[in-house]
């Protein structure tokens, strides 16, 4: 795909660069699919023993038509009758990246022609790969933070949910056509030990440390 220049450098670059901003100062689209790759050229600030500006080149990508962003959800079962612990919802997908099947959390990518708000595309997802609806919904984040980044060299960013006490969906959203997943309820220590275990998926590990810390405040561990 022809390279084409995604916004002009000086909208991209702001004000005055201030001595400890990274400034993208171009930024080009190099090929587009189902992910995006951009060339992006970043002027350093005068930091870290540099005298002069220096300007490095990136490969950069991202989902610009998920605005960027999407979601992870935990969906725990409590085990109620004042027992502590529960169960939990996870995934075991294929991941073709590594060409091989790992464990994840619930999780996709924000619509704008769908999703109004994050939550929605929380929900949205769990029910298309977990096939659960409802529940009491937390947002895992500041609500003012922009989101955890998935990667360094990636543009997604991502908002971890937690959802307490999710029902059978009858209903169920449609799953893409190309994903592979069967879906597993475990214990919630069983859980914890494949968060541990290499074999699941950063974005979700991450989200399941943050539910761990918020169910223990919650008097749920």
């Amino acid at each position: 795909m022809a390279a084409a220049t995604e916004a002009d450098p000086q909208s991209l670059a702001g004000p005055v660069q201030s001595e400890e901003e990274f400034r993208i100062v171009a930024q080009e689209q190099r090929y587009s699919k189902y992910l995006t790759l951009y060339n992006c050229r970043v002027r350093y600030p005068l930091k870290n023993g540099l005298t002069a500006y220096e300007e490095h080149e990136y490969d950069v990508i991202g989902h610009p038509q998920a605005g960027f962003h999407f979601t992870a959800t935990f969906p725990f079962h409590p085990y109620g009758h004042g027992r502590k612990g529960g169960e939990v919802t996870i995934l075991r997908e294929y991941c073709q990246g590594v060409n091989q099947m790992l464990y994840s959390l619930p999780a996709g990518g924000f619509d704008p022609k769908k999703h109004q708000t994050y939550l929605e595309c929380a929900q949205a997802e769990l029910s298309e790969e977990a096939h659960l609806q409802g529940g009491e919904w937390l947002e895992l984040l500041d609500p003012a933070h922009p989101g955890i980044s998935e990667v360094k060299w990636c543009k997604n960013r991502f908002t971890p949910f937690l959802c307490i006490s999710p029902e059978a969906d009858c209903t169920p959203g449609i799953r893409d056509v190309e994903e592979f997943i069967e879906v597993k309820r475990l214990d919630l220590e069983e859980v914890r030990r494949l968060a541990l275990s290499g074999d699941m998926l950063t974005p979700s590990i991450v989200t399941c440390f943050m539910a761990f810390d918020r169910l223990q405040k919650l008097g749920h561990l």
